[in-house]
Parts: structure tokens; sequence; C-alpha cells
């Protein structure tokens, strides 16, 4: 399998901010988050999105396993409502809550058993009706089974030396519910994430928790 770590060490390596926040951000922002929220972002890559939750109130962990894209981060930044932190969000801790969990293009990064454990500790993390946000590449993503396909894994694909997983709306939607988190919102569709003259299909997900893990 394609080591997607190098992939993005290079990619970011050549890759630095500025850059606009993503719709999905503006989105998240203007729907479900309040002003000094608890927000954390699985991969955060150039940190465009956390920048842009930082700037309008938003208290952000954002977290990447590019060790030296988080170096340049938390040397540029200036807000001290956001922390970089390098780590495997597919392995983190739950002493810590919060009121959002954002992922945003994350998830096809990894393979399925990986997705279980963010799903199982985003329900430990969240607090009573907090959100996990969630865009992704779906089924009908233009460039589903296109490559090879990853071998034991469902919907995996190597396709230009990266390695992409695109995910079954309603298989996924079922999981996070199994995992008390109700979903709120589904679509899959254009218009999410248009870039240089192209529009892809992505997948949003909102769910909310429904119960505190003390409750």
């Amino acid at each position: 399998m394609v080591d997607d770590k190098v992939y993005w060490e290079n990619f970011y390596a050549q890759a630095k901010m500025p850059f606009k926040p993503s719709l999905f951000s503006r989105f998240v922002r203007d729907n479900y988050l309040r002003r000094n929220d608890l927000l954390i972002e699985l991969g955060c890559g150039n940190g465009r999105d956390a920048f842009y939750f930082a700037q309008n109130g938003i208290n952000t962990t954002a977290v990447d396993q590019c060790e030296e894209e988080i170096k340049h981060l938390n040397e540029i930044k200036q807000q001290d409502n956001l922390r970089f932190e390098c780590g495997d969000f597919t392995n983190l801790s739950d002493d810590r809550m919060f009121n959002a969990v954002y992922s945003r293009f994350t998830l096809h990064s990894i393979a399925e058993e990986q997705e279980d454990k963010v799903f199982k500790w985003a329900s430990n993390v969240l607090s009573k009706s907090g959100y996990m946000c969630i865009e992704v590449r779906g089924m009908q993503n233009e460039l589903y089974m296109k490559g090879k396909p990853v071998e034991g894994q469902e919907n995996a694909f190597i396709y230009e030396n990266h390695y992409r997983r695109f995910l079954d709306m309603v298989k996924t939607c079922k999981k996070l519910e199994r995992n008390d988190l109700k979903v709120k919102l589904c679509v899959e569709k254009k218009g999410f994430s248009p870039f240089n003259g192209k529009d892809e299909t992505f997948m949003r997900i909102i769910a909310q928790k429904e119960k505190n893990r003390f409750y």
C-alpha cells in the first residue's frame, strides 16, 4: 500500500498557507458552531480550516501526522485559541471533550477498521448535543473504481500513487447511529467543493451526539 504520510508530507512542502477556508468549514461554522465552542479537526493539512475556525472564535485543536507541516503551522499561528498537534487521528486519547469533531477529506484516507475506531472515539469525546461533521468521497465520486483495488479492502483503490477508500453513504450513517451519533444531514452531490474548474461529487454528513458518556 502507498505510504500516504510521505505523499502528504511532499504535498504540503509545496503547498503552504495562505489558502481560503473550504466551503464546508463555512457551512459548519454558520450552522452548527457557537463562539467559544471546542472543536478538534482530524487531519488538518495546511491548516486553512483550523485558522478559519480560530479566527471566528472557535477554540480549535488541529491534528495531522505530517511533522514538518505541524511545526510550520505552530510557528506562523497568531491565535491563542488555536493549537496544532502532530499525531495519528485514528489513535487519539479520549481524555478531552469537544463540542465538534471535524473531518474534511480524511475518512477516505483510512481503512474501514480505522474509521470504526474514529467513530467510537468521537462518540466518547463529544459533549451531549455535540456534532461530528464529515465531508468525504463516497461511491458517487467521479474517481470511484479508478486505479488498482486494494486487496482485502472494500471500495479502496490506489490511483495516481494515492490511497482512497470511497464510503457507502447508507452504511456510514448506520455506523454513526450505532455509536449514539444521530444523523441530522446526509447528502451526496456536486457543488460542495469545486476546484480548478472541476466540480466533483462529495458526501456531507452531520451527526449529533445523543447522550453524554456519563449519562
